[in-house]
């Protein structure tokens, strides 16, 4: 007979946090990669129950705005008051809307990483003054809802007025909204702007080789593709659209390599079966 994994048991994959999560996979795949979420022991795409957990409290924490690298830091400081990490992560929630980092801890009280205690009002007194400060990451923070809401218009404007301090993650947002919005050459002028301020940005390399690629740029597209699997070797997205690149370009063998890569780290997405039919079209898997 049978069983059901219990919950503590169940692993999930990649893809399957990112669907539970309500996020996209290349955001996932990026937590990975910078720590923030670790599959287990032995393994690169299986992850534990409690992973699921940690993915939903980022993807909360990044709707609110939050870059990898602020929730890294911002972590830090929570384990300097909470023990427990996934206990300090979730008590970051706290900290959505403020202009500090605050946590609140499993008893309920609020306290600064310092170990100051804090009156909670609900964070209403923050809340009434954002609209009146407007910094560059409150405008972040504005961009980000607004495309959330699909106001893509009102999030490019958030986002160019949080262009000031050089935020990557502004700069690839902002490039995502305007290829939604079919102006493709502006959205070149992002992604290279992203990769520029950070060039181990995949998802930005990735980004900006579909972009230059559907605007004729076959070489560039190629090259910027090429940098993304070059800092990630095992994301799929990129191995196929360097694959569709190739084809197009006429480098067929090279082609079929990505294609056959793509399929072996993700053999279930809605793609796969194109993907194989491509290989069947193009020679089969010689």
């Amino acid at each position: 007979m049978t069983t059901t994994p219990t919950g503590s048991e169940r692993t999930f994959t990649l893809a399957e946090l990112a669907e539970l999560a309500g996020l996209p996979r290349n955001v996932v795949r990026r937590w990975v990669e910078q720590d923030l979420l670790q599959p287990r022991r032995g393994s690169t795409d299986a992850f534990a129950f409690r992973a699921l957990g940690a993915a939903r409290t980022l993807a909360q924490l990044w709707r609110a705005g939050w870059t990898a690298p602020r929730i890294q830091r911002a972590w830090q400081l929570a384990r300097t008051v909470v023990a427990d990490p996934d206990a300090a992560l979730t008590g970051l929630l706290a900290s959505i809307g403020q202009r500090r980092v605050t946590v609140r801890t499993p008893d309920g009280r609020l306290v600064e990483p310092g170990g100051q205690l804090l009156f909670d009002f609900g964070g209403r007194a923050e809340a009434a003054a954002l609209p009146s400060l407007r910094s560059p990451h409150d405008w972040f923070q504005a961009g980000v809802d607004a495309e959330a809401a699909g106001r893509l218009e009102d999030a490019v404007r958030a986002y160019e007025r949080a262009l000031g301090t050089r935020n990557p993650e502004a700069h690839f947002n902002l490039g995502n909204c305007l290829y939604a919005l079919r102006r493709r050459g502006d959205a070149v002028a992002q992604f290279e702007a992203a990769v520029a301020a950070a060039p181990d940005y995949a998802e930005a390399w990735n980004n900006l080789g579909i972009v230059r690629g559907e605007l004729g740029d076959r070489d560039g597209s190629i090259a910027a593709l090429r940098r993304a699997l070059a800092l990630v070797p095992h994301y799929a997205d990129a191995h196929y659209n360097l694959a569709e690149s190739l084809a197009v370009s006429g480098a067929i063998d090279e082609a079929r390599r990505h294609w056959r890569a793509y399929l072996s780290f993700d053999p279930n997405s809605r793609w796969a079966e194109q993907v194989r039919r491509r290989l069947q079209a193009h020679g089969g898997d010689r």
